[in-house]
Protein backbone atom coordinates (compact mmCIF):
# COMPACT_ATOMS: atom_id res chain seq x y z
CA UNK A 1 0.00 0.00 0.00
CA UNK A 2 3.03 2.37 0.53
CA UNK A 3 4.71 1.54 -2.36
CA UNK A 4 1.36 2.73 -4.16
CA UNK A 5 1.52 5.91 -2.07
CA UNK A 6 4.37 7.90 -4.40
CA UNK A 7 3.01 8.55 -7.72
CA UNK A 8 6.01 7.47 -9.75
CA UNK A 9 4.88 3.35 -8.83
CA UNK A 10 1.61 4.01 -9.68
CA UNK A 11 1.95 4.10 -13.76
CA UNK A 12 2.01 0.61 -15.67
CA UNK A 13 5.86 0.46 -16.42
CA UNK A 14 6.35 0.84 -12.73
CA UNK A 15 3.61 -2.04 -11.73
CA UNK A 16 4.88 -4.10 -14.56
CA UNK A 17 8.41 -4.00 -13.77
CA UNK A 18 7.44 -6.72 -11.30
CA UNK A 19 7.68 -9.94 -13.41
CA UNK A 20 6.13 -13.05 -12.71
CA UNK A 21 8.78 -14.36 -13.58
CA UNK A 22 11.44 -12.84 -11.40
CA UNK A 23 9.73 -13.56 -8.10
CA UNK A 24 7.54 -15.91 -6.53
CA UNK A 25 4.70 -14.18 -5.92
CA UNK A 26 2.11 -16.73 -3.02
CA UNK A 27 -0.99 -16.26 -1.44
CA UNK A 28 -2.49 -13.17 -0.83
CA UNK A 29 0.28 -11.30 -2.48
CA UNK A 30 -0.21 -13.29 -5.78
CA UNK A 31 -3.68 -12.79 -5.80
CA UNK A 32 -2.63 -8.85 -5.31
CA UNK A 33 -0.22 -8.65 -7.98
CA UNK A 34 -2.64 -10.58 -10.21
CA UNK A 35 -4.85 -7.41 -9.61
CA UNK A 36 -2.30 -4.87 -9.99
CA UNK A 37 -1.22 -6.68 -13.14
CA UNK A 38 -4.63 -6.65 -14.38
CA UNK A 39 -5.11 -2.96 -14.51
CA UNK A 40 -2.28 -2.42 -16.93
CA UNK A 41 -3.36 -5.30 -19.54
CA UNK A 42 -6.23 -5.51 -21.27
CA UNK A 43 -6.46 -9.05 -21.56
CA UNK A 44 -9.93 -11.00 -21.73
CA UNK A 45 -9.16 -12.95 -18.90
CA UNK A 46 -8.50 -10.39 -16.42
CA UNK A 47 -11.32 -9.54 -13.27
CA UNK A 48 -13.64 -6.88 -14.10
CA UNK A 49 -12.43 -3.48 -12.67
CA UNK A 50 -15.33 -4.00 -10.07
CA UNK A 51 -14.26 -7.25 -8.80
CA UNK A 52 -10.39 -5.26 -8.05
CA UNK A 53 -12.29 -2.31 -6.71
CA UNK A 54 -13.84 -5.13 -4.27
CA UNK A 55 -10.55 -7.13 -3.75
CA UNK A 56 -9.06 -3.55 -2.71
CA UNK A 57 -11.24 -2.48 -0.49
CA UNK A 58 -11.91 -6.07 1.22
CA UNK A 59 -8.21 -6.30 1.83
CA UNK A 60 -8.11 -2.23 3.01
CA UNK A 61 -5.40 -1.35 0.41
CA UNK A 62 -7.04 2.21 -0.39
CA UNK A 63 -4.17 3.06 -2.14
CA UNK A 64 -4.74 0.05 -4.73
CA UNK A 65 -8.51 1.55 -4.71
CA UNK A 66 -7.43 4.94 -5.92
CA UNK A 67 -5.19 3.45 -8.72
CA UNK A 68 -8.55 1.69 -9.56
CA UNK A 69 -10.87 4.74 -9.63
CA UNK A 70 -7.87 6.40 -11.49
CA UNK A 71 -7.63 4.07 -14.44
CA UNK A 72 -11.43 3.21 -14.41
CA UNK A 73 -13.39 6.13 -12.99
CA UNK A 74 -16.73 4.69 -14.38
CA UNK A 75 -16.09 1.90 -11.48
CA UNK A 76 -18.13 4.57 -9.03
CA UNK A 77 -21.03 4.62 -10.85
CA UNK A 78 -21.38 0.36 -9.72
CA UNK A 79 -20.62 1.11 -6.50
CA UNK A 80 -23.81 1.87 -5.05
CA UNK A 81 -22.71 4.87 -2.94
CA UNK A 82 -24.72 7.04 -0.45
CA UNK A 83 -24.96 10.29 -1.62
CA UNK A 84 -23.76 11.65 2.21
CA UNK A 85 -20.30 9.85 1.14
CA UNK A 86 -19.80 11.43 -2.06
CA UNK A 87 -18.23 14.30 -0.91
CA UNK A 88 -15.31 12.52 0.63
CA UNK A 89 -15.12 10.44 -2.36
CA UNK A 90 -14.40 13.48 -4.53
CA UNK A 91 -12.18 14.64 -2.09
CA UNK A 92 -10.30 11.78 -2.57
CA UNK A 93 -10.09 11.34 -6.04
CA UNK A 94 -9.14 14.68 -6.28
CA UNK A 95 -6.08 14.09 -4.21
CA UNK A 96 -4.91 10.73 -5.75
CA UNK A 97 -6.17 10.47 -9.16
CA UNK A 98 -5.42 12.44 -12.34
CA UNK A 99 -7.67 15.21 -13.55
CA UNK A 100 -8.89 13.56 -16.31
CA UNK A 101 -10.23 10.62 -13.40
CA UNK A 102 -11.78 13.43 -11.81
CA UNK A 103 -13.21 15.19 -14.90
CA UNK A 104 -14.74 11.66 -15.38
CA UNK A 105 -15.71 11.40 -12.40
CA UNK A 106 -17.45 14.74 -12.00
CA UNK A 107 -19.19 13.72 -16.00
CA UNK A 108 -20.79 10.62 -14.38
CA UNK A 109 -22.12 12.07 -11.27
CA UNK A 110 -23.79 15.07 -12.32
CA UNK A 111 -27.12 14.96 -10.16
CA UNK A 112 -24.26 16.03 -7.82
CA UNK A 113 -23.82 19.01 -9.20
CA UNK A 114 -27.59 19.96 -9.65
CA UNK A 115 -28.27 23.79 -8.16
CA UNK A 116 -24.46 24.38 -8.03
Amino acid sequence: NTWLSFKENRTKSAIMSFQWDDFVFTGDVKILFFHLFALCNNDADNPSPNKIMDCFVHIEMWNGATLVLDTNPAVIKTMGLDTKVMADLLSTVGRCCSLKAMWEVLCNEQDLLEGV
